[in-house]
């Protein structure tokens, strides 16, 4: 997704995306006019043998046997892009003994479009599905309007999801917040699992396109959602637990500090260390070259 290599941390767009593929998929393929009809959400990781993770947007196996790999774009289809994506199919391809076409989703400020690459003998191409097509500020309107007659279907939801995606004039912010608002009032019908999963792909959108100061005015909309308690939850336990971890290495250093004012010997120090902080010999070993003085030696 992005011009960004799939190493290490898989980036947050990503996750929120696949956590929202078993929502989206049968309604997703035919509305980006792919054909054929979705039997299963495929795997998206892969490792090969340089044992380096290979992480994949969206992957679908249909009726047929062959899988269909989508890709999701907010800038320029590259060189690298498409090496990237045929690094791709050929994994899935060996490993899964199947047939994979990949489509890259371009966003509307997608300008180059490259979707071939020749290289020696071969020539790879993949298929851009081109989003500024779609113009967001009537598929807005529209389910506004049915949202005021009743529930809007899966397919309006699905559009709602990409809006972020195409074209139009109303603003970035006020598309995703719109967007929230509609999908909060589908809460009772969708079940909260399949809200926080619309949630998050908004979320991830947001987090995508959205300067620093854009996201200040869809925050509170964020806040609002089950993702934003989610995320709040998350960060007072993450708070929490480096709370605990900073207190500790405070204690360990007041500990080590005080017994060499007070002439204890480092083996004694070592073992206090492991006693009172359930540390192994080797942790308390480093902490107390980390904050003994440096003229002593173990």
């Amino acid at each position: 997704m992005g011009n960004k290599e799939r190493a290490g941390k898989q980036p947050l767009e990503d996750r929120a995306l696949k956590a929202a593929a078993q929502f989206m998929g049968q309604e997703l393929l035919p509305f980006l006019g792919i054909e054929g009809t979705m039997k299963r959400i495929a795997p998206t990781e892969q490792v090969h043998m340089e044992i380096r993770d290979l992480m994949e947007d969206f992957n679908f196996e249909m009726e047929d046997g062959t899988w269909k790999h989508l890709e999701f774009e907010s800038d320029s289809i590259t060189k690298e892009d498409l090496r990237r994506f045929r690094a791709y199919e050929a994994v899935l391809s060996y490993q899964y003994k199947v047939e994979v076409s990949t489509y890259v989703v371009c966003s509307f400020r997608v300008s180059a479009i490259r979707c071939e690459l020749k290289e020696g003998l071969n020539t790879y191409r993949v298929q851009a599905v081109r989003m500024k097509a779609h113009d967001a500020d009537p598929v807005i309107a529209e389910c506004e309007k049915k949202q005021e007659e009743g529930r809007l279907c899966r397919e309006d939801l699905i559009k709602l999801l990409l809006v972020p995606l195409m074209g139009g004039g109303m603003s970035q912010p006020e598309r995703i917040q719109k967007c929230l608002n509609m999908v909060k009032k589908e809460k009772e019908s969708l079940g909260q699992e399949d809200t926080a999963r619309m949630q998050a792909v908004l979320y991830a959108f947001a987090m995508k396109f959205l300067t620093t100061e854009e996201l200040m005015e869809v925050k509170e909309g964020i806040k609002m959602t089950i993702l934003g308690e989610m995320i709040r939850q998350d960060g007072i336990e993450e708070g929490i637990k480096e709370g605990i971890k900073e207190g500790m290495e405070r204690g360990i250093q007041a500990l080590v500090e005080s017994c060499q004012e007070l002439g204890v010997p480092s083996g004694e120090i070592i073992i206090k260390l492991i006693e009172k902080f359930t540390l192994t010999k080797e942790e308390a070993e480093e902490r107390y070259r980390k904050y003994g003085n440096s003229s002593d030696t173990l």
